[in-house]
């Protein structure tokens, strides 16, 4: 398991832009499942559909990306690479389909799978569940954001 407080120093987000909140299931190079607790005090909710909160789509997105982002950096932790890479930014989102809305008090169980994992890039297949319902799924693609 990962925590909190190591997430925070793997990603590049800070908070409060940091979408998860731990890892509880991690194979190296292969998959990685995350949790991330929605709140009603989240930024979001006093905005987002006032009289019915739902969760942004694009907070979910960032949730698998962040995910994703845990995933290829432990990867690459002890390689090379890791020196030339700063880190992996989302570069495109295909086949992602949204079937129910999150809300406030939901608890996403985020699934990353390798499709294929690069020096440079990724790409993943993954899937968002609250209370085993299929919530999101969908492939993401990130490229590398070298040191300069």
């Amino acid at each position: 398991m990962i925590s909190f407080d190591e997430i925070q120093s793997i990603l590049k987000q800070k908070s409060p832009f940091i979408f998860v909140d731990r890892v509880i299931e991690h194979e190296k190079g292969k998959r990685i499942v995350s949790i991330k607790n929605v709140t009603g005090s989240e930024m979001f909710s006093s905005f987002h559909f006032p009289d019915n909160s739902v969760y942004p789509g694009i907070f979910i997105i960032e949730s698998i990306a962040q995910t994703a982002s845990i995933l290829c950096s432990l990867a690459y932790e002890n390689e090379p690479i890791n020196q030339q890479v700063q880190f992996l930014a989302l570069g495109g989102i295909k086949r992602v389909n949204f079937y129910k809305p999150v809300r406030p008090g939901d608890t996403m169980r985020i699934e990353v799978e390798v499709v294929k994992l690069y020096q440079q890039m990724a790409i993943v297949k993954a899937c968002v569940k609250v209370d085993d319902a299929l919530i999101v799924e969908g492939q993401l693609t990130f490229g590398a954001v070298k040191n300069e």
